[in-house]
């Protein structure tokens, strides 16, 4: 990186020019180490925008022994654990750090955030849909799976993914879409439902209008065992729904 020069000529605010080139390099520092908020087994860390969430400065306390802080892809929530269950567990966390404690206090720090697994690595399975509000963003290679087996309201972070009703799943169960004045989602947004449940679940949408393709009926739809329906956002309030075992 060119850095601007600031004692040739000399300048009476340097400090300024300085702080702005970190401004540059600002998404690199999310999670990073905050050093002023360090103190014995308090870690702070920097926030700032990543993967589609906002990030706010923070602290973790580890323990005395191997700590792995990780940031769960869903949400940007980071977290620390002595286990190093998702600290492996690649495809929903992404690794920040492993910091070694003893005696109140940090011994080793082994900083992983630019590795294939980092917040900042480049692999494409750490590539996520950030919010799930920007079909732009960079997607998912499958559709990744959101079981539930009850009345259910689908969340920002359910774009591109399918909702299943698993056998056993309840009698009488309602998938609902919220409204856009509740999760804006964009123009584009696809939300897949699967039944295999022997009773069918209702497909079921907040006040904005959802058609049957096709026929250009509204209401709510019914969705038998094994049926597979996708429902894509059209417009702002409007939604076409679609698929075998829909009715």
């Amino acid at each position: 990186m060119s850095m601007a020069q600031i004692s040739t000529p000399p300048q009476s605010l340097a400090e300024v020019v300085t702080n702005r080139n970190f401004e540059t390099l600002e998404h690199q520092s999310v999670y990073g180490q905050r050093q002023s908020a360090h103190s014995g087994l308090t870690w702070g860390y920097y926030g700032g925008r990543w993967g589609g969430f906002s990030v706010s400065d923070g602290t973790l306390t580890l323990s005395n022994a191997t700590n792995y802080v990780v940031v769960q892809r869903s949400d940007g929530a980071i977290s620390t654990s002595t286990s190093s269950t998702n600290w492996n567990d690649t495809s929903a966390y992404a690794r920040v750090y492993q910091i070694t404690a003893s005696g109140g206090a940090v011994t080793a720090v082994q900083d992983h955030r630019a590795g294939a697994s980092g917040v900042h690595g480049g692999a494409a399975g750490s590539l996520t849909q950030g919010d799930g509000l920007d079909v732009d963003a960079a997607g998912f290679r499958g559709v990744p799976q959101n079981s539930q087996s009850g009345n259910y309201t689908c969340v920002a972070a359910d774009a591109g993914k399918h909702i299943l009703h698993p056998s056993g799943g309840g009698s009488g169960d309602t998938f609902t879409i919220p409204a856009n004045g509740s999760v804006a989602y964009e123009i584009g947004t696809t939300l897949t439902f699967v039944n295999r449940s022997t009773d069918a679940v209702s497909i079921a949408i907040t006040s904005d209008t959802m058609y049957l393709a096709g026929t250009g009926t509204t209401g709510t739809r019914t969705l038998a065992e094994n049926g597979v329906a996708t429902a894509i956002k059209v417009e702002s309030t409007v939604w076409l729904i679609s698929g075998p075992g829909l009715t």
